[in-house]
Order: structure tokens, then sequence, then C-alpha cells
């Protein structure tokens, strides 16, 4: 067995990290021939030939006119781990009423390996940047840019969050964006003071959105709800008062499904 044993850990399987290495070069590069792939990895043609003709086989990835893309068996697999996430089931349907009610775009997110991942959203009528928003729900995003991002770190303790920024930084998306450790740990003081978070164009030009915390049966931050849209939309009453309210309520309706649900009479 090809492993390895870190100085920091246990024994990691090499042949494991290299077919993850694959697939993560298959889904940053749109229809990647071998040789990019090749290109994005060190490891001999003949190996990256094997590993993906094997993924191949498996259905993890597809070839196409000798391009590659990844393969439709991680949709299945990706359902799975979303439909058994109690956050999904919990705030599903709170998600679609809060898109309907504010017509914009809703999103559900946890945090994953220090940046945050979108398991569920929902487009209201008048929702705009669908292809951004694709994007997004394709890779994780940072959290220091993000109001459900800035929601969540609010609520880590202060070495959870210096670990992520350690591990992340605090790359600048926009001039908006908080690129300060200092400054950024002001925000999150702010954040905890009034319940909720602000993204002002510190994510994309032209957009703002607002998320609240969801915390989960154990009391602590297990996710984020938002809501995004043009800053044009996103003004005044709306983006101080309206919508922060309206989040913070589906917030808190997301975290009684998230109690209810899992809750023991017996205890």
């Amino acid at each position: 067995m090809d492993d390895s044993r870190p100085a920091d850990g246990p024994r990691r399987i090499k042949s494991v990290q290299t077919a993850s290495e694959i697939l993560a070069a298959i889904q940053r590069r749109p229809d990647p021939t071998f040789s990019d792939v090749c290109d994005e990895l060190d490891a001999s043609k003949g190996t990256v030939h094997t590993y993906l003709a094997t993924l191949e086989e498996e259905g993890f990835v597809a070839k196409v006119d000798g391009r590659y893309r990844l393969g439709l068996r991680l949709v299945t697999m990706g359902e799975t781990v979303r439909n058994e996430t109690p956050l999904y089931r919990a705030g599903q349907l709170e998600v679609d009423k809060l898109a309907d009610e504010t017509s914009e775009y809703v999103h559900l997110t946890v945090v994953s390996r220090g940046k945050e991942v979108t398991i569920y959203e929902s487009r209201g009528d008048n929702a705009v940047a669908t292809d951004y928003h694709l994007r997004m729900r394709e890779a994780p995003q940072y959290l220091h840019c993000t109001a459900t991002g800035k929601a969540m770190l609010g609520h880590f303790d202060d070495d959870r969050v210096r670990d992520i920024i350690d591990d992340q930084g605090l790359v600048e998306q926009t001039d908006n964006t908080i690129s300060d450790t200092d400054r950024l740990f002001d925000e999150l003081e702010r954040i905890r003071e009034r319940g909720y978070a602000v993204n002002d164009e510190e994510e994309l030009r032209g957009m703002r959105s607002i998320g609240a915390p969801i915390r989960g049966v154990d009391g602590d931050v297990c996710g984020a709800v938002s809501v995004t849209a043009p800053t044009s939309r996103l003004s005044g009453d709306r983006f101080r008062s309206e919508i922060p309210e309206l989040v913070m309520q589906a917030a808190n309706i997301i975290e009684v499904n998230l109690e209810t649900t899992t809750f023991d009479p017996s205890r």
C-alpha cells in the first residue's frame, strides 16, 4: 500500500491523495485535455493515464472527444451527502419561503475545510447574477468576504478564526473586502452584537447580502442563511432593517426545525 506518515498525523494513502488531486484539477479547468491534467500534477504521464482510466471506469470521470470532465456518479454521491445533512433537511423549506418573500437569491451554507460551501439555494423571482451564483456552488468560497461566512466566523472562538486566516488568508476580492486581521475581528464583534452579518460589495461589486448564523442542537453554529441582491435593491431601510429581520427570523425557524427533528422526549 502506497502510504506515508506525515510528521503531524497518521498515515495517508498516497493513491487516494493523487486521485483527489486529479478530480480537483478537472474541476478547476473547463474540459481539460490529458496534457492539461498532467500539467496540474507532480506525476508521470503514465501514472496520470492509469488514474484517469480507473476513475473513468468507476464513473468518477467522463472522457468526451479527448477531454475530461467530472462523472455523473459524483452527482448522486453529492445528493446523498446533502440529503443526509440535518441542516439541509431543516432549512430547505424556509430557504424557499425566504426567496419567495424577498424575490432574491437565498443561500444556506456550512463551513468545510476553512471555506464555505452552499448546500442549498433558492432563486426568487427578481434574482440576478445566476451564472455567478452557479460558480459559487461549484467551489468553496472564502469566509471573510461573504455574509454567511462572516456570520459563522463571528461565532467561532478567536483561535479557530485565526487558524482559518492563517490557512486561507484574507484575499482581497474587491476594494471593500476586509483584508486586515484587526479590522476583521472588529467586524466580527459587531456581528455578534447585532445578530447578523453584512457583505457590502466585499465579494462582488454591485452586490450586497445579509447573513445570519444558525445554531445546532448543541448550541454551536452549524451554518448560516443569507439573502443576496443588487445594491440598487438592497439599500436604505431594506438593507438596514427589513432584510436583516427576515434573515434572522429564517435562521431562528431553521434552528427550531433542527431542535424538533432531533428532539428526544426521554431527555
